[in-house]
């Protein structure tokens, strides 16, 4: 490292002798975190025992949020709450996309289409069902959707979206969803725009920002607001702009890129849209 870029200062002032960084560079804004992680550079070899492993870690994992899920209905009716954590039921919906989060990291680690569709669809179809069991979190529930949406269409090119890098196991059509898949894809985006219309849309519904858990599936920007701007953001038009605009984007790249796919299958593109 050239020691002569080292920033020296002596009596609070800094040495004269450097220059100053350019204006661009200093005002220039952190890179935007992807919100997907890098897949391995080959598939898992179908049967093997690594992907066994994967089935059984993955498929434990939803078992477990699952269960949380539906105590969360015997907790409401008993009047009381298991305090172990790993058998409570969930609070709001940020405490259950906060454990599914890591499981769609794995998932698309694997670098596997046929894991990542089958579990994927799986992830999506549970997230929705749940969507209309809880108040409505803004923060939480739109990063997560985004991250799904960027894997579906992801999935649908055959292409990162965020890195424009090739997936592995694409090559040619190999690992290409079939029609049916992408029906099933269809059906859950539509269900899950649906719901988040209808939940954000109830009267007392929003719940309140301050009470939405900091999550693996939250970014630092959403949470950067003093005490008094956190107490208040849901009473601000320009929030409530921002939440209507993140409704109508909820699934907006995996919508593009299956209207282009069933359409070229022939199977029509009616009913998009809640």
């Amino acid at each position: 490292m050239d020691t002569s870029l080292d920033i020296q200062e002596s009596g609070g002032f800094l040495q004269p002798t450097l220059p100053s960084p350019p204006q661009s560079s200093v005002n220039s804004p952190r890179p935007a975190r992807p919100l997907l992680p890098s897949p391995r550079s080959k598939p898992l070899r179908s049967g093997s025992f690594k992907e066994g492993d994967l089935i059984r870690y993955i498929e434990q994992k939803l078992l477990a949020v699952s269960r949380r899920y539906e105590n969360r209905f015997s907790a409401a009716l008993s009047g009381e709450e298991n305090p172990d954590v790993e058998g409570r039921g969930y609070k709001d919906i940020g405490e259950q996309l906060r454990e599914l989060d890591p499981v769609v990291d794995v998932v698309w680690i694997s670098g596997t289409p046929a894991l990542q569709i089958t579990f994927l669809l799986t992830i999506a179809l549970s997230v929705t069902a749940s969507l209309q069991s809880f108040p409505f979190t803004p923060r939480p529930t739109f990063q997560f959707l985004r991250k799904m949406d960027l894997a579906f269409s992801s999935l649908l090119k055959g292409v990162n979206e965020e890195t424009a890098e090739p997936l592995p196991g694409f090559q040619g059509r190999r690992g290409r969803l079939s029609t049916t898949e992408k029906v099933r894809m269809r059906g859950i985006v539509e269900r899950t725009r649906v719901a988040v219309v209808e939940v954000a849309g109830k009267d007392g519904s929003l719940a309140d920002v301050k009470n939405v858990p900091i999550s693996a599936t939250d970014t630092e920007e959403d949470f950067d607001v003093t005490e008094d701007d956190d107490a208040n953001i849901l009473e601000d038009e320009s929030s409530h702009r921002r939440w209507e605009m993140d409704i109508a984007r909820v699934y907006e790249k995996t919508i593009m890129e299956l209207g282009m796919a069933l359409d070229a299958s022939g199977s029509g593109t009616d009913g998009w849209g809640p």
